[in-house]
């Protein structure tokens, strides 16, 4: 598995973690299956650009801002403040 797949796979893992979802509730806010999802996050797959931009998106509105970084690679994430007081 390449480093970009591991972390990409890592870092969809995390934020659903984060937002406690499952990877049905995922697919469906993505509108994507959960075999992908699934393989995504097990890093068998190299997800297309559209389908990146999806998850960016729904991370987002959920309260979980993706950055890639460019400079050391891998990526970055801010996660709002509401998202720790559900705990």
């Amino acid at each position: 598995m390449s480093i970009e797949k591991a972390s990409f796979a890592a870092l969809c893992r995390g934020c659903r973690a984060i937002l406690g979802w499952s990877q049905s509730e995922l697919a469906e806010k993505t509108q994507m299956a959960v075999t992908s999802i699934a393989r995504i996050e097990q890093g068998a797959i190299n997800p297309r650009h559209d389908t990146v931009m999806s998850l960016f998106r729904v991370f987002q509105e959920s309260g979980i801002t993706v950055s890639q970084d460019n400079y050391r690679g891998g990526f970055s994430i801010t996660v709002e403040a509401h998202l720790f007081e559900k705990q």
